[in-house]
C-alpha cells in the first residue's frame, strides 16, 4: 500500500480566482496606459519610463488576447510572471506620482500594488497547492495562506468517491472536494482502507 496519496481537487476558491485573472490584467493593463499616456504629457519625464509602461501594457494586452484564443497552455504560471510584473510596475508608478507631488494617487497605487502582490502569492499558492494529501498524519487541505492539516485524531469521517471527496471533523466541520481526475475501483479501496487504518489507529 502506498506511504501517501496526493488527489488533484477542485478548489471553490481557486477557481473563481482563475476565473477573474484576465479582468484583472485588463484592469491593471489600462491603468498602466493611462499612466504611460499621461506621463508621455509631461516634458520633465524620462520618455523611456513612459515607453516602457506602453510597453508593459501592451504586453499584457497580448497575454490576454492568447489567453482568449485559448493558445497558452500553463497560464497559471504566466499569471504569476505577469502579476509580479504588475505589482512592480504599478509601485514605480506610484513612487514616480508621489515625486510628481500626486500624493493621494501614488499612495492609492502603492495600494494596487500591494493587492496585486497579494494576488500573486495567491496565484503562486495555485500553482503548488492545488491537491489533498492523505498521509499517516492525517490530510492536509490546500488553502491560499498555507496548507492546514488535520490530525487523524480530529477525523471524524473520510468518504472517497469517484469523483469527489467528503471529510468530516469531530468539531462538525465539513469539506468536500471534486476530484479533477475521477478515482477507479482499485484507488479508492487503497484509499479507504488507508483512511480507515489511521482512524482505528489514532
Amino acid at each position: 500500500m502506498p506511504s501517501q496519496f496526493s488527489l488533484r481537487v477542485i478548489h471553490p476558491a481557486f477557481e473563481l480566482l482563475k476565473r477573474s485573472a484576465p479582468m484583472l490584467h485588463f484592469i491593471v493593463a489600462s491603468i498602466i496606459l493611462v499612466n504611460g499616456l499621461h506621463h508621455f504629457n509631461n516634458h520633465h519625464i524620462s520618455r523611456l519610463i513612459c515607453y516602457c509602461q506602453l510597453l508593459i501594457a501592451t504586453d499584457i494586452y497580448l497575454l490576454l488576447f492568447f489567453i482568449t484564443l485559448g493558445m497558452l497552455a500553463d497560464v497559471i504560471y504566466l499569471n504569476c510572471i505577469f502579476r509580479f510584473i504588475e505589482a512592480a510596475t504599478l509601485l514605480g508608478i506610484g513612487f514616480l506620482l508621489i515625486g510628481d507631488g500626486h500624493t493621494i494617487l501614488g499612495a492609492l497605487h502603492f495600494l494596487l500594488a500591494a493587492g496585486y502582490a497579494l494576488i500573486f502569492y495567491r496565484e503562486y499558492r495555485i500553482q503548488h497547492s492545488e491537491t489533498i494529501d492523505i498521509k499517516p498524519t492525517g490530510i492536509t487541505i490546500p488553502n491560499f495562506k498555507a496548507d492546514t492539516e488535520i490530525g487523524w485524531q480530529d477525523i471524524k469521517t473520510v468518504v472517497p468517491r469517484y469523483h469527489s471527496i467528503f471529510i468530516e471533523t469531530f468539531r462538525n466541520k465539513k469539506i468536500q472536494f471534486q476530484l479533477r481526475n475521477n478515482l477507479n475501483m482499485e484507488e479508492l479501496q487503497l484509499i479507504d482502507d488507508f483512511c480507515r487504518r489511521h482512524q482505528l489507529s489514532a
